[in-house]
């Protein structure tokens, strides 16, 4: 495996591309040619990835297992495992160069016989899955078929040896210790071991997460007469849509994808203004709440990351976002401002954070969305513009002078308005 600093220059400039699809914590071994050579020996259990790469969500967690290249001919992976105590979580399998094969999100998942799952669908009337309950699923090697067998994922094609594939347990807000599933290699002859422990190595621990030492303001600050008569000009950004990765000269990459989300994107030089976001907030539903009865989202949030390293400084959940009388959220992106002083006035905060070269990438994330949700990412096509067809659930953000934003929140003004003024500013 190869830290985020030590990939080659295809593997550098894959992965910023790759933004729209990248929602997991990921390693990756890169190299030339259709495949990645696989060096190292696996790990035997499920471990977390050590470097957090592919803008991943803070409020998660990710587990990966890897996947014998060639198992005896008729073999399959068991998976025995429980319905977590979490807002969402799936299982998915990757291909060696770690572009998204097929998927297992947790609605899909049936019961064992004589197990419960309260789950009735991914939006309906209980959206989510009882902890306690327990499911087996299947990994199968090769192409899923047009009639596939219930709780049962695909390898795909595109491993050979030494080449693994894996498979990723991903879970939002869990509750507690996640419980990880039993995983076994099903024979012909009989149950195995994935690998011969022998041959397996110890993982590596997961990096810390990256403090920012920047100090917290104790209040907004107040105006400086170095700051007015500013020539900055407050312009209005738009999120883009990235539901498809260009070619890289191999294959379609979509690395790192979660097939079960959808993202839009604004990426943002790092400058003395201040990053208002405003948008109309999609519904959800707590795992052990009653309503609503039909959330039009699993989950929503916001995530600042840095752009180069794709990696996450932050992430607000939908739960922790404030809302105004008419339904809409205010995201606040900047360092040094009072983060309670703001949620109390009606606002979520983010820090801009130490970015590699001040390039930030603030990243909208939308899970399972209902089918019949107007504001669904999904709807938008490439060649179209968010706005006109998902309106105002697409986010939009205005580039705030600084001192602006203070004097407006100071004096009282609601969200809207401060955005309203921000937008209007010269």
């Amino acid at each position: 495996m190869l830290s985020a600093a030590s990939r080659n220059a295809r593997c550098h400039h894959r992965l910023p591309a790759a933004l729209a699809h990248a929602a997991v914590a990921v390693i990756a071994t890169c190299a030339v040619g259709p495949l990645a050579a696989q060096v190292l020996p696996p790990v035997c259990g499920w471990y977390e990835p050590p470097v957090p790469l592919a803008y991943p969500e803070t409020n998660a967690r990710y587990y990966q297992i890897d996947l014998p290249a060639q198992p005896p001919a008729g073999a399959r992976i068991r998976v025995e495992g429980e319905f977590l105590a979490t807002r969402y979580f799936s299982l998915q399998t990757y291909d060696a160069r770690f572009d998204p094969v097929d998927h297992l999100a947790d609605y899909r998942l049936r019961a064992d016989s004589g197990s419960r799952s309260t789950l009735l669908g991914p939006t309906a009337s209980n959206p989510a899955v009882a902890p306690g309950g327990r499911y087996t699923a299947y990994v199968r090697y090769g192409t899923p078929p047009r009639n596939r067998p219930r709780n049962t994922l695909y390898t795909g094609t595109r491993i050979a040896a030494p080449v693994r594939a894996r498979l990723w347990l991903r879970a939002y807000l869990p509750e507690g210790r996640i419980k990880l599933p039993k995983v076994v290699l099903e024979t012909p002859d009989g149950d195995r071991p994935l690998f011969d422990p022998a041959s397996c190595r110890d993982p590596i621990k997961p990096a810390a997460a990256a403090v920012d030492s920047t100090p917290v303001a104790a209040a907004l600050p107040s105006a400086s007469p170095a700051a007015t008569g500013s020539s900055a000009n407050p312009r209005l950004l738009p999120f883009e849509v990235f539901q498809a990765v260009g070619d890289d000269g191999e294959a379609n990459s979509q690395f790192g994808l979660n097939q079960d989300a959808a993202y839009m994107a604004l990426a943002l030089r790092r400058s003395d203004d201040v990053i208002l976001v405003q948008g109309r907030a999609p519904t959800f539903r707590e795992r052990d709440q009653a309503f609503p009865l039909r959330p039009e989202l699993r989950y929503w949030s916001f995530c600042q990351n840095d752009e180069q390293r794709t990696t996450a400084v932050a992430c607000v959940p939908d739960r922790a976002i404030p809302l105004d009388a008419d339904g809409r959220y205010h995201v606040v992106l900047a360092d040094d401002l009072p983060s309670a002083q703001l949620r109390a006035r009606g606002f979520a905060s983010l820090p801009f954070g130490s970015v590699r070269d001040g390039r930030g990438l603030l990243i909208y994330r939308q899970l399972i969305a209902a089918s019949d949700f107007e504001g669904a990412v999904q709807r938008v096509d490439d060649s179209s513009d968010p706005r006109t067809v998902i309106g105002d659930y697409a986010p939009l953000a205005v580039r705030c002078p600084r001192d602006l934003f203070s004097a407006r929140v100071r004096a009282g003004d609601t969200p809207a308005s401060v955005f309203t003024t921000c937008a209007a500013a010269p």
